[in-house]
């Protein structure tokens, strides 16, 4: 009995302290112009749908009423009430759903005469059917269903509903239809329509604070994500400057001179570089370029660069070209490259610079994921449709290839896929990712599969004729 006791004190005080979280709340929205905002338009809304339905579902019943008055001229009353209702719902179909006011204030207005036009027609038909039994269920049912439809953020609608009543209750004296029977249903619907309103209410407040928070805790995680970018953008670009640096010293001892060497320096007197020196320009140059891809993945200004700088180019013809520039790493790991590319005459509209670094990217995967003394195919075929032609460029390895799982991530930023690299080569995640961003902004399609005849990856581009311009 005393577990019960405290359950009940428990369950109690938790009652009350939700009760006064809300009517907390309350207090707290009442004073948001949003809210009010929000509250007005929603309730504007409800109306733009509820009048057409009313002015179509009523047309019927007056069809009856009209046929009653013929037989009855009693029903005389309901007609005049039928011309009244009818054309009054057609008048605020057409204001709220082809509006003329334009202004927020003229709408409000529109939706408390519209508010004020059902609940007294409600009132005005309840009045109008007493003579033919005592009933006010669709005085009720009207104002019942106001106070849960329509979640005034004011007191608009307590004062539109409370002056009915007292125009009903008025009515039910003077028609001598004052029954206890009546009185009390009267009272009880009253006090139901106050309580649904404020519940009603309390839901519409309720669900304005949780997406009022939402929207609060979204907008601090935008900023927060925009200065994070902002942080790791600034990072990212001030790595070039060090890696710059050791290519720059890297070229000090390399055949080639450096753009910084000292114009009176001899270039016969530069020593052969060690096998290491090389190791580390390589080094440098892939630590570049990743920096460069991320940099790229950040900026949201790649799409004019790309627009701007465009010519026409042969896509076989650049990518025999990334192929001779990456031999040493597919030498450093006897890798063949079988080249079947069709050489036909074919040009495409594009960045040089960016789709050299796809082709680039794209090879350079392939042989991270190729084990030694294996085979690289390159592949292409130009194929004629209806109003277009497209050459299709097919790079495929000897790795082993997408996996089922990997479908859903091959194009995320920072994903890491199944395969992993034979070599000492590290993946980040953003080559893939890269590709697919750039080849999109240049109207070129990638596809991604296996190889039927190698085994591994293979990948698969579409550069359409009509981007030749």
């Amino acid at each position: 009995m005393k577990h019960f006791y405290v359950a009940i004190r428990f369950r109690t005080k938790n009652f009350i302290l939700f009760i006064k979280k809300h009517f907390q709340i309350l207090r707290e929205v009442r004073r948001n112009e949003e809210f009010i905002r929000s509250a007005y338009f929603e309730v504007y809304l409800i109306l733009r749908y509820l009048f057409p339905f009313l002015f179509v579902v009523y047309i019927p019943f007056a069809i009856l009423d009209w046929t009653d008055f013929l037989k009855n001229s009693g029903y005389f009353p309901l007609l005049i009430y039928n011309s009244i209702f009818i054309p009054g719902c057609f008048l605020f179909t057409a204001l709220l759903n082809f509006p003329i006011l334009k202004s927020e204030n003229g709408r409000r207005w529109l939706t408390i005469a519209g508010t004020l036009f059902l609940t007294s027609a409600g009132t005005a038909m309840n009045l109008l059917i007493f003579q033919f039994g005592t009933d006010i269920s669709l005085f009720a049912f009207t104002q019942l269903g106001i106070a849960v439809l329509l979640r005034y953020p004011d007191r608009t609608k307590k004062i539109i509903y409370f002056t009915n009543y007292t125009v009903f209750f008025a009515a039910m004296f003077w028609l001598g239809k004052n029954s206890s029977f009546l009185i009390q249903n009267f009272f009880f619907t009253m006090v139901m329509t106050i309580l649904l309103d404020l519940i009603s209410f309390l839901t519409k407040v309720n669900s304005f604070h949780k997406e009022q928070s939402i929207r609060d805790l979204n907008r601090k995680l935008v900023m927060e994500s925009i200065k994070k970018s902002e942080i790791l953008r600034i990072a990212i670009h001030d790595l070039k400057s060090p890696v710059t640096g050791i290519l720059s010293l890297v070229g000090l001892y390399t055949r080639e001179p450096s753009h910084i060497s000292p114009p009176n320096r001899i270039t016969s007197s530069y020593a052969d570089p060690p096998e290491i020196l090389e190791h580390i320009d390589r080094t440098s140059r892939k630590i570049l370029e990743s920096i460069e891809d991320v940099l790229y993945l950040a900026s949201s200004g790649d799409a004019e660069t790309i627009e701007n700088q465009t010519q026409k180019l042969n896509p076989e013809l650049l990518l025999k070209s990334v192929t001779c520039n990456l031999n040493f790493l597919f030498t450093s790991k006897n890798i063949k490259i079988e080249d079947k590319l069709s050489e036909c005459n074919f040009y495409f509209q594009a960045n040089p610079q960016i789709l050299y670094r796809v082709f680039d990217n794209l090879l350079s995967n392939a042989a991270k994921f190729s084990p030694e003394n294996s085979e690289i195919s390159l592949k292409s075929e130009l194929i004629s449709e209806t109003y277009d032609k497209i050459l299709i460029i097919k790079i495929e390895d000897s790795g082993p290839g997408f996996q089922p799982e990997d479908e859903k991530d091959m194009f995320r930023e920072f994903s890491i896929l199944s395969a992993k690299p034979t070599g000492a080569e590290s993946s980040s995640g953003i080559g893939l990712a890269l590709a697919k961003k750039l080849l999109d902004r240049m109207g070129i399609r990638i596809r991604l599969g296996n190889s039927e005849t190698l085994g591994g990856a293979q990948v698969i581009l579409e550069f359409p004729q009509s981007k030749a311009k």
